[in-house]
């Protein structure tokens, strides 16, 4: 082949280039793309099946100027903590008394004998009359305290920001701390995204904790060690999406899970081998890409979530309640 032949060959094929490139520029303006066929169907995935849904909503309250940040419920009463106040509702929603306590919590527990208040960097305890008996000291200033959970003279703190759990004794002295790590390959350690990190104790005195970063809900020990866990990581209705779910958890007398997630919002209640038992509410009834609510629940299965984008309480009864 001659230089002449050469040249217009290399030419025709750059045209030829240049012409597949101008195509598919074109093709792949905005309003010109075909649908992509890998795309999550978020709108399918908000669709709950009728017959999964296990609960009703049958009353809220509004907790008007107080911009709540934490709930439990103990004996009957449910204690909410926001700006610098303790507030005491019935299930029924009448308010029993406020309490002024210290600025900011983040969470909160209670006992028989005492209310423990998280914030960010340190836990306070006061009595059921309001009155603060002990602030604990300060933790260092990465600490994000997202949740206290009790079991007998222990309380364990959930560290956001450092990715740890510590353990206290009721007076305010450090016992320990651990981050999830055990000596098998599922010691993966706490990952956790954001500051969405829960403990809790079930009514077998068994302490779990929520990996948020791992979709899963592990065991430990009073001390700290790894005895279990499950894991789901999935987009369907059984498991666990997004960078940080679940956010928030509680357990029924059973030694089930009710478990809450951020960002397609929905309750759920998982067996405590973790598959799907049922729906308590639906995406369709939150806000989108809104705040996981704090759960709680008492001994009938009433379900009680603190839904932070409403500032209210939001009541769920089990659909077979008479």
């Amino acid at each position: 082949m001659n230089r002449r032949n050469m040249t217009i060959l290399i030419l025709v094929i750059l045209a030829v280039i240049t012409g597949v490139i101008v195509v598919d520029f074109l093709n792949n303006r905005p309003g010109r793309r075909g649908d992509n066929p890998y795309a999550l169907d978020v709108d399918a995935l908000r669709e709950v099946d009728p017959g999964l849904i296990s609960h009703r909503e049958t009353r809220n309250y509004s907790l008007g100027a107080l911009t709540a940040t934490g709930i439990c419920l103990r004996n009957g009463m449910l204690y909410i903590v926001g700006d610098s106040s303790l507030l005491l509702l019935s299930p029924e929603g009448e308010a029993r008394g406020v309490k002024k306590i210290l600025p900011q919590p983040t969470c909160i527990a209670a006992d028989e004998g005492h209310i423990y208040i998280g914030y960010k960097t340190f836990l306070a305890r006061y009595d059921h009359a309001g009155a603060l008996v002990a602030r604990w000291p300060a933790l260092d200033e990465r600490s994000v305290i997202t949740s206290v959970a009790i079991k007998g003279d222990r309380i364990y703190a959930a560290d956001a920001g450092n990715r740890r759990v510590i353990i206290y004794d009721t007076l305010g002295e450090i016992l320990g701390e651990f981050e999830g790590k055990a000596v098998t390959e599922a010691g993966h350690g706490f990952i956790v995204p954001s500051p969405c990190f829960d403990v809790v104790v079930n009514s077998y005195g068994e302490l779990w904790v929520v990996n948020p970063g791992k979709h899963a809900i592990e065991n430990y020990t009073d001390g700290g060690e790894m005895r279990g866990f499950w894991q789901n990581n999935s987009t369907n209705i059984a498991g666990f999406a997004g960078c940080c779910n679940p956010a928030e958890i509680t357990v029924l007398e059973d030694g089930a899970f009710v478990t809450s997630e951020k960002g397609m919002v929905r309750i759920k209640i998982h067996e405590p081998s973790g598959a799907l038992r049922s729906v308590v509410a639906p995406p369709a009834l939150f806000k989108e890409e809104g705040r996981a609510p704090e759960v709680c629940a008492d001994e009938r299965g009433f379900i009680y979530a603190l839904d932070f984008d409403r500032n209210t309480v939001r009541v769920f009864e089990p659909e077979n309640d008479e």
